[in-house]
């Protein structure tokens, strides 16, 4: 494991690692994804994150050549709130920002993996928004439920 997966590993509580991403009947598959890897679980009781403030589904980190790839992934089997989703992912890039050591070479990709058809109107607003991490700012990419997480990494 390289210096910023063990970091993130560290950092969290060991209860709160995932060996995958699997909520609200959608699921990302993890094959072909950096193999050195820490999966938090945003939902986890033991990172103590109160009801009240927006996060994310997962968080993946990952080792990807000589940089490290951040995820913040929201999970979406039903129908979602366009706005909701963007809370949850920005509350995501913010808890991401503790974890990682500060100056490590970094990828950002935020991501939503979703099930359903998004209206077009709300689908304009979710791709002209930007999410940011540590001062880089990139756009949601999208994935449909159970389509690896590669794709959104554009590997």
């Amino acid at each position: 494991m390289n210096a910023p997966i063990a970091v993130v590993a560290g950092n969290v509580c060991s209860r709160c690692h995932a060996s995958r991403c699997d909520k609200e009947k959608c699921r990302v598959d993890l094959k072909g994804a950096p193999p050195v890897r820490v999966i938090v679980d945003m939902d986890c009781d033991a990172l103590q994150i109160s009801d009240e403030e927006n996060r994310c589904d997962y968080l993946f980190v990952g080792e990807e050549h000589d940089t490290t790839c951040v995820v913040p992934i929201e999970l979406k089997g039903g129908r979602f709130s366009v706005s909701e989703v963007l809370e949850q992912i920005e509350g995501g890039a913010s808890m991401a920002d503790m974890w990682p050591p500060q100056g490590i070479p970094f990828r950002f990709v935020p991501v939503l993996v979703h099930g359903r058809t998004i209206h077009p109107e709300d689908l304009k607003r979710l791709l002209s928004r930007t999410v940011v991490l540590r001062g880089e700012k990139q756009k949601i990419t999208r994935i449909k439920c159970g389509e690896p997480l590669t794709k959104a990494l554009g590997a």
